[in-house]
């Protein structure tokens, strides 16, 4: 962690869903502009999140929401 202050588990779980949601609008929209702007919110979200030591595996991990077999995997992020 970078400072003192720690994020408590619901605002832990509140910024992931933030993410998966952020980069689920990211895949589905078409505009360049919002695409870009998105891109810069999922990398702030994900610099931020990894300075409170929030594990990288929660980025990866399939929503329980999503059908069985469909990895979520952050657009911009697959290989």
């Amino acid at each position: 962690m970078t400072n003192d202050t720690s994020l408590t588990p619901e605002q832990r779980d509140r910024l992931l869903q933030s993410y998966h949601t952020l980069s689920d609008l990211r895949g589905a929209c078409r505009v360049p502009a919002v695409q870009a702007a998105l891109r810069g919110a999922l990398a702030e979200l994900r610099v931020a999140l990894d300075g409170q030591a929030v594990d990288l595996d929660d980025y990866y991990r399939p929503r329980p929401a999503e059908p069985a077999g469909t990895a979520h995997t952050p657009s911009g992020l697959a290989a």
